[in-house]
């Protein structure tokens, strides 16, 4: 099996998993993985909802959202 159809296998599994979460559980999923230096859109896609449910569950947990475009050190340039 090519590797990318197992990840993506792995990923449609884990995003059914979050999505079954209880909502508390589910904006904690969102928050660490934000937290975690992935952009909205890399969380929106690892747990498969959109980013506006993304951008709203964080907004409704206090989370302060970094500026467009300031994912912490998952792009090329944060590298040295």
């Amino acid at each position: 099996m090519p590797p990318s159809s197992r990840s993506a296998r792995v990923s449609r599994a884990y995003a059914k998993h979050v999505g079954n979460m209880p909502n508390e559980a589910r904006r904690h999923t969102v928050r660490v993985l934000y937290e975690s230096g992935l952009s909205l859109r890399m969380v929106a896609d690892r747990i498969g909802v959109t980013y506006q449910a993304v951008h709203a569950l964080l907004q409704r947990s206090g989370v302060v959202l970094r500026p467009r475009g300031c994912n912490v050190g998952t792009h090329s340039r944060h590298k040295k």
